[in-house]
């Protein structure tokens, strides 16, 4: 039933561009997580804030995502992953990669993480691996069409905690 579900969103996805890149998802999550992007990403963009959630499988056994910022679990879903947005692009924030505070967050609540950035790229926090890992680059979700690439300070693939924290430490705010 959860290939189902993902049909479906890929039916309702907003652009059908904005699939480009998702042959490099191999996991039934990781397409979960991007088709869920797709459908909250613009409201995120729009609003200028970050939405963030759950993952997991509900009380049917369906892969299903909460609603953002859940007071609580629903009744019998099971937690695989957080999820949350990076809003809209702000040429002067580092937003294209996961902070040093998402992926400490997601290793202390020990679950992994899925992060999108205004320009559409997908991330995974791996708790287990205390990293984070490109999963498709710029467009490979819903972007902010005001997203341009920061040239002189592109993000690399993978980040461990204290690349991330090298990363934060040399950023000089703006691009």
């Amino acid at each position: 039933m959860g290939r189902l579900l993902i049909l479906l969103a890929a039916l309702t996805l907003p652009n059908p561009s904005i699939a480009q890149d998702r042959d490099m998802l191999a996991d039934e999550l990781d397409r979960f997580a991007a088709a869920h992007f797709d459908r909250i990403q613009p409201r995120s963009i729009t609003d200028g804030v970050e939405y963030c959630g759950l993952l997991g499988v509900d009380a049917d056994g369906n892969l299903a995502a909460t609603p953002a910022r859940p007071d609580e679990e629903p009744d019998g879903f099971e937690v695989l992953a957080s999820y949350h947005t990076h809003g809209a692009y702000d040429r002067d924030a580092d937003t294209e990669v996961p902070s040093l505070d998402d992926l400490v967050s997601d290793i202390d609540e020990g679950i992994d993480g899925y992060i999108a950035t205004p320009g559409g790229r997908l991330w995974l926090n791996d708790a287990e691996a205390r990293q984070s890992f490109l999963l498709c680059g710029p467009g490979c979700i819903a972007a902010d069409p005001d997203y341009r690439p920061c040239p002189a300070f592109p993000p690399g693939e993978r980040y461990s905690l204290e690349t991330l924290r090298a990363r934060a430490d040399n950023d000089t705010g703006g691009c």
